[in-house]
């Protein structure tokens, strides 16, 4: 233990020290962030790969039984290790000329196959009813769609300071009880080797970041875990060693297959990026990044704990896990406005598919939010023009009337646009009229009317969301809101 314990403390300094050279190094290659009001450095990936490298030489010089594993680990992980440093230069790469996500896809499915072909693969996965075999294209499939996914979860949970690299501590360090506990030495010491690394390289991207991981620093730690998961996978107890890691990597998984299911229920390309993911959730709930960052770290704390039952693999245990893992979906769904899957579970009720519909309805119910913020008649006329710009109905109006009826102010939403004047309702026409107060003194009444023309496709947007989820937004909002001059 005294090893692990002074690789880790060896691995910190360095990673602390690196960090300020790595800063320097990335503006001097260009690879910069320049999206903010200061270029920040994209270079924090090269800090953490020459401080574990360092690390493991210094350590293996100065003690014999090191030196001796870390050969032994050359010869047994060989291909991990130019696997790693193909993911490091790729991200580097990206970092500095930023590269499609084809590319990028590409090279990780090429050295994904290449570990396998190497012998790092998975050869068997725990399943809730019993321990599956793989067959070698079976285990060609899992081995690269766990690399891949694994690398790449870790670099979409790098969209604020700190939570990529605060969310591979937690798992590495959940990783590296676990080796230790299943007598896995060599897993252990890499990995104690990269906690104390990133750890050291964390306090210069904390909010607000000095330094970035970068791709280089995602990719390379997502690609550092899912290989050396494998690697735990084929020396320790099969349920053991498989469910552990798929726990302990809770955070960036459970952020991924949201992001994925996000992006097909809309029928958007799943590998565009969007600001929805769980951290900017979080910072849209009135969070600042510090807090974010911080509730990330107690999510990421609990999954590595809770991966930690498996040592002593029980059905209570299992049970625990899984409670655990579905109380952290309810609450990402509840409370993070994750709209997406209120919507598919509506969509499963209905027996639907089409995805045109899901996302008008998942922007009627960001809209029933957005309306908390209105401040003027101008925004609460904008954003009504914003949701009504790609729906499904012919025309909207919206009207305003005095208590005794008389017509003040009407808008026709058409084109982007509100363009005010009377709008006849057509013969061939249906429409939805939603009242609502205006101003606080009540003096005006609104009206939102939607038209279909009859003889159109069925219409697979949910109208009861207009009247349960929109209407009472709209009633809140224009009831506090200072009417427009007539």
């Amino acid at each position: 233990m005294r090893t692990y314990l002074l690789v880790f403390a060896v691995a910190l300094l360095l990673g602390a020290l690196f960090t300020p050279v790595a800063a320097r190094v990335g503006g001097w290659i260009g690879a910069l962030d320049r999206t903010g009001r200061k270029p920040i450095p994209r270079s924090g990936g090269l800090a953490i790969a020459a401080a574990v490298v360092l690390t493991l030489a210094m350590v293996g010089a100065a003690l014999e039984p090191t030196r001796g594993l870390l050969r032994l680990s050359v010869a047994q992980l060989g291909a991990v290790y130019l696997g790693g440093i193909a993911i490091l230069a790729l991200g580097v790469v990206d970092d500095v000329f930023g590269l499609k996500a084809a590319p990028k896809f590409v090279v990780q499915i090429l050295v994904a196959s290449g570990l396998y072909v190497a012998g790092v693969r998975a050869e068997t996965v725990w399943l809730p009813f019993g321990i599956y075999e793989f067959g070698y294209v079976a285990g060609l499939l899992f081995t690269v769609v766990w690399i891949v996914g694994i690398t790449n979860a870790f670099n979409l949970l790098d969209g604020i300071d700190g939570a990529a690299a605060g969310a591979a501590v937690f798992a590495l360090l959940a990783m590296f009880a676990t080796a230790v506990t299943l007598g896995q030495p060599m897993v252990a010491i890499l990995t104690i080797a990269l906690a104390g690394a990133t750890l050291g390289f964390l306090p210069f991207n904390f909010a607000p970041a000095r330094v970035y991981l970068g791709d280089s620093g995602s990719l390379f730690l997502g690609f550092a875990l899912a290989t050396l998961a494998i690697e735990g996978a084929t020396k320790g107890p099969a349920v053991v060693a498989i469910a552990i890691p798929i726990v302990a990597f809770g955070l960036p998984v459970m952020d991924t297959l949201f992001a994925v299911v996000r992006r097909a229920a809309r029928g958007a390309p799943l590998f565009t990026g969007d600001k929805e993911h769980l951290h900017h959730r979080l910072v849209d709930l009135g969070l600042s990044t510090r807090q974010a960052v911080v509730v990330l770290y107690a999510v990421s704390a609990a999954f590595a704990l809770a991966s930690m039952l498996f040592l002593n693999p029980n059905v209570r245990g299992m049970a625990v896990v899984l409670t655990i893992v579905g109380i952290a979906v309810w609450l990402a769904v509840r409370y993070l406005h994750l709209h997406e899957f209120n919507e598919l579970a509506r969509l499963a009720r209905r027996g639907l598919s089409q995805t045109r519909a899901i996302s008008f309805n998942v922007e009627m119910r960001r809209a029933a939010v957005e309306l908390e913020a209105c401040g003027t008649w101008a925004e609460f006329v904008a954003l009504l023009v914003r949701l009504f710009a790609a729906s499904e109905f012919d025309g909207v109006r919206l009207r305003l009337r005095s208590v005794a009826g008389a017509i003040v102010r009407e808008y026709t939403l058409e084109d982007g646009d509100a363009v005010e004047g009377v709008r006849s309702v057509q013969k061939d026409e249906w429409g939805v009229h939603i009242p609502f107060q205006v101003g606080a003194s009540g003096a005006l009444l609104g009206e939102l009317a939607v038209f279909r023309r009859y003889g159109r496709p069925s219409l697979l947007t949910d109208v009861n969301l207009l009247v349960e989820v929109l209407r009472p937004a709209l009633n809140e909002a224009a009831g506090r809101i200072e009417p427009p001059r007539p």
